[in-house]
């Protein structure tokens, strides 16, 4: 294994969570979305607590809704 030296450090923009976090900054409090599966609403979660915004995930037949709800 080559081992590199001096490279800067990248920034860590997790697409998936910029993603999140772009929905999450146009959401009001009580908007909701509807996601395919629990590994969205965990990613939504993260995102949510990065943005310090809190969210509450239900099941609905075989998809998640997340809602965005008070901090």
């Amino acid at each position: 294994m080559k081992i590199d030296k001096g490279l800067p450090i990248t920034s860590s923009s997790n697409t998936r969570s910029g993603k999140w976090k772009k929905l999450l900054g146009q959401m009001e409090v009580g908007d909701s979305v509807l996601v395919d599966t629990k590994t969205e609403t965990m990613t939504i979660r993260a995102a949510a607590k990065g943005l310090e915004m809190k969210v509450t995930v239900r099941g609905e037949d075989d998809k998640f809704r997340v809602w965005r709800v008070e901090v």
